[in-house]
């Protein structure tokens, strides 16, 4: 039973190590490739504290070799803009003028009613009071409001 114990505080402290290396960020502000890393190092931690059969090794060096890629892969995103446009994407005018772009919300899998649920966040109430709505490679919803709905400023 310590063993199993240790073995969780050790594995606990290099997962925490290996995502403060990979950055701060919230888990709604996550790339796809980082929250795929996340859930692959989990996952992987489990194995070792369920099982006290499964060397230690056998999650630290798979743990190190995700983060050491993730870490790899920002490196390379920060250098190149098509690399990083592969692996993260590239924001998406969903609106524009007022108007709904009924394509790029196909392609995003997206729905009038999860659009009206994010704009309502920002306290959107009607699409035609939009200038311009861009889906972030994160998922969250940037908005411009028209000069005419836009609240008045000393």
């Amino acid at each position: 039973m310590l063993i199993v114990f240790l073995r969780a505080i050790i594995l606990y402290a290099v997962i925490i190590f290996c995502i403060r290396l990979m950055g701060k960020k919230q888990l709604g502000e996550l790339q796809p490739s980082e929250f795929v890393v996340t859930i692959m190092l989990s996952n992987i931690a489990t194995l070792p504290i369920e099982d006290s059969d499964i060397p230690l090794s056998m999650g630290l060096i798979p743990i190190l070799t995700f983060v050491c890629i993730d870490v790899f892969f920002s490196y390379l995103s920060l250098k190149s803009q098509s690399f990083r446009r592969l692996i993260c994407g590239s924001p998406k005018v969903i609106i524009s003028g007022g108007e709904l772009d009924q394509r790029t919300m196909k392609e995003l899998r997206y729905t009038v009613d999860d659009l009206m649920a994010a704009l309502r966040t920002q306290q959107v109430f009607d699409i035609s009071e939009v200038q311009m709505a861009v889906v972030e490679t994160t998922g969250q919803i940037s908005v411009f409001m028209k000069k005419s709905s836009q609240p008045l400023t000393p």
